[in-house]
């Protein structure tokens, strides 16, 4: 006699629903908000401020719980955005009801931070942009840039970063890239390769060694994680640690180069890193 195969439980079918695995890339932008906060107060966390108070009567656009911190309402969003997935499957007929759930949450979200939250609705949509008009390496780039504006959004609109825009491009074009390889759902697997080698290629025009190395330091043992509950993905993330380990070791022998841009054009890329404050007093 066969096993049966067991129900989820709640907790579990629920993780599964709104595809919670998903929080890792979109914490690790979360805590780049945080280290990317302009320091309102150096006796304080930078997870204290309002990032919109100078923009006059536009901060209450951006942000209407103007009285909240900036990091801290990004934080909730990472969570309570995930109601796009299971209101994504009920239109695409994957589920037949409604989930109520799903909808509290968007509309918790446009509360928060509402145009950042369109920004990244915006971004989910384009993911989906080959399926509705065409698959070709044209779109396939515009499907790609999609998860620019929803993974590291936050990061323009909360984090005030713009000049990340250029290498997080490259980024969302790399790993979108090898996803849609590992998946046979690119049009053009040459021209997918190229696009995924322009990431680690341009990674240090834009960063210094150290950053770099942080990098290197997150991704590895999140690849590992998603190699673990999807085995079929274990050649795409060695491809990712081969890469990685590659950036490292140049990120290394470059390290007073680095970033590179700023060699070329001086000031490109302003000092960010921000000084070290007094911890808590907890």
């Amino acid at each position: 006699m066969g096993e049966q195969a067991t129900e989820p439980s709640a907790l579990m079918k629920f993780i599964q629903d709104y595809r919670l695995k998903m929080l890792i890339p979109e914490l690790l932008v979360v805590f780049g908000v945080w280290y990317f906060l302009p320091i309102l107060d150096s006796s304080f966390s930078p997870l204290v401020g309002n990032v919109y108070q100078g923009f006059g009567i536009f901060q209450y656009i951006f942000q209407p719980l103007y009285f909240l911190p900036s990091g801290l309402l990004v934080f909730i969003a990472a969570f309570t955005l995930h109601g796009i997935y299971p209101l994504d499957n009920y239109h695409e007929g994957k589920i037949n009801e409604l989930p109520k759930a799903a909808v509290i949450m968007i509309i918790f979200s446009f509360v928060l931070l509402p145009i950042l939250v369109a920004f990244q609705m915006l971004g989910y949509y384009m993911t989906e942009m080959t399926e509705f008009i065409s698959r070709n390496p044209f779109w396939e780039r515009i499907e790609s840039a999609g998860d620019l504006l929803f993974y590291a959004g936050p990061m323009f609109f909360v984090g005030l970063q713009w000049w990340l825009l250029i290498p997080v491009f490259f980024l969302a074009q790399g790993v979108d890239g090898i996803h849609k390889i590992a998946h046979h759902e690119t049009s053009s697997e040459k021209i997918t390769w190229i696009f995924y080698f322009l990431w680690p290629m341009s990674m240090p025009f834009f960063f210094d060694s150290v950053e770099i190395m942080a990098m290197v330091a997150l991704s590895i043992p999140a690849f590992a994680f998603y190699s673990y509950i999807r085995p079929y993905y274990t050649y795409v993330t060695s491809v990712h640690t081969l890469t990685f380990a590659l950036l490292f070791t140049a990120a290394v022998l470059l390290t007073p180069l680095l970033p590179m841009m700023n060699i070329w054009f001086p000031g490109f890329i302003q000092p960010h890193i921000p000084p070290r404050i007094t911890p808590w007093p907890f």
